[in-house]
């Protein structure tokens, strides 16, 4: 167990952690993490790194996804200038 001091920074308080403790937990300098208290105890998670449109869309071609989601929506029948030949 690593043992830590409280001090300031500015007008807040913080604490340093020990290199050992960093890397066992995967944290580097300027990534986001969310703190929670409760009662005695204060618990520090990584935040997990925002999704990306891309990386939501990644694995599939724009072909397989108009395929798996064709009928996911009935606008009723295309009119004039909306109509797409595929």
């Amino acid at each position: 167990m690593a043992r830590a001091v409280v001090g300031r920074w500015g007008k807040n308080l913080a604490i340093r952690f020990p290199t050992d403790i960093a890397k066992a937990a995967g944290l580097g300098d300027g990534q986001r993490v969310e703190i929670v208290s409760a009662r005695d105890a204060i618990v520090i998670r990584k935040v997990k790194a925002e999704e990306t449109a891309e990386s939501m869309f990644a694995g599939k071609s724009p072909q397989a996804w108009r395929a798996m989601y064709r009928g996911a929506y009935d606008w009723g029948s295309d009119r004039g200038r909306e109509r797409v030949d595929e």
